[in-house]
């Protein structure tokens, strides 16, 4: 039996099924939607856990961008802990990008700037996303909204996923999260270049197939930035360069890619079939972008 309520917030359907548990569709006492994330008890048993989650509460909710999902209440000591978040009803950019197809030269650059400015604002309250990717980047016609930061720092403190497995998405990890810990903020301008060098090509950003051979090419291989347009490969491949110190803020990344000619949001840039992704039922909308770990 599913829980019907978390805290104060009556939960109404399951959005997604990840690693840490259930989202949840909720409604406030006062009828309005939001996101609730149920931790699995596995991971509810673990204080190491939850000392991680508390953490990452505490940092995550400062974060004030309209470029980033809310965290709006948790509750991090409950029998079966929770987090609230702004509900927004959106497909990811992972749904958009495999019915649309890749997006043009200035569709990648308006996603970059929207990215840049997201992660602008998870770096300046002091918080590091650890698992960009398209999935945990939803697209609403006001412009685009990063879920999901810091869940995957949390999940590593438990025993449950550590020496269990890759904890984040091949492909979109920093080569130094794939060998020294969670990461940093140029891991999360690593997995940038990434998700618009999917958007741009239609292609993994270090291709597909085994998950050892995935992280031997993002350790001693690099990108394949093949099919790139010239004026994207610079920033690109910067952001994607394996020694973070070597890669540029997000601040840089935003002004290398504003142009006149990028369109007001990166919903315009979405073809006719964003209607019928964004009217699909909410559930199957928001399934992908709901997942805590993994592919994208």
């Amino acid at each position: 039996m599913h829980p019907r309520t978390a805290g104060p917030y009556t939960l109404l359907s399951v959005l997604g099924i990840g690693a840490l548990g259930r989202v949840h569709l909720a409604r406030t006492q006062k009828g309005e939607r939001i996101a609730v994330r149920v931790i699995r008890g596995e991971f509810a048993a673990d204080p190491r856990f939850r000392g991680r989650l508390r953490e990452e509460v505490d940092i995550v909710a400062r974060v004030r961008s309209p470029r980033v999902a809310a965290v709006l209440d948790a509750d991090v000591d409950a029998d079966v802990p929770w987090l609230a978040t702004e509900y927004v009803p959106a497909p990811s950019l992972a749904v958009l990008l495999s019915r649309c197809g890749p997006l043009s030269v200035d569709g990648v650059r308006r996603l970059g700037v929207e990215l840049a400015e997201a992660l602008a604002a998870i770096h300046d309250a002091g918080a590091v996303h650890r698992d960009l990717k398209p999935a945990n980047v939803l697209v609403p016609a006001a412009g685009l909204r990063v879920v999901d930061v810091g869940i995957v720092r949390a999940a590593a403190a438990s025993p449950l996923t550590r020496g269990g497995g890759l904890i984040g998405a091949a492909g979109y990890l920093a080569p130094e999260q794939l060998l020294n810990g969670p990461g940093e903020p140029a891991s999360d301008v690593f997995a940038l270049g990434g998700v618009l060098l999917h958007a741009a090509t239609w292609r993994a950003p270090f291709g597909t197939g085994d998950v050892a051979a995935v992280l031997h090419r993002v350790l001693r291989v690099g990108p394949d930035l093949r099919g790139l347009a010239p004026g994207l490969v610079p920033v690109v491949a910067a952001c994607l360069h394996p020694d973070p110190a070597r890669r540029p803020a997000p601040r840089e990344v935003r002004a290398a890619l504003a142009a006149p000619a990028t369109p007001p949001t990166l919903a315009d840039e979405i073809p006719a079939q964003r209607t019928a992704a964004v009217h699909t039922s909410e559930g199957a909308a928001a399934r992908v972008a709901a997942s805590d770990l993994g592919p994208s």
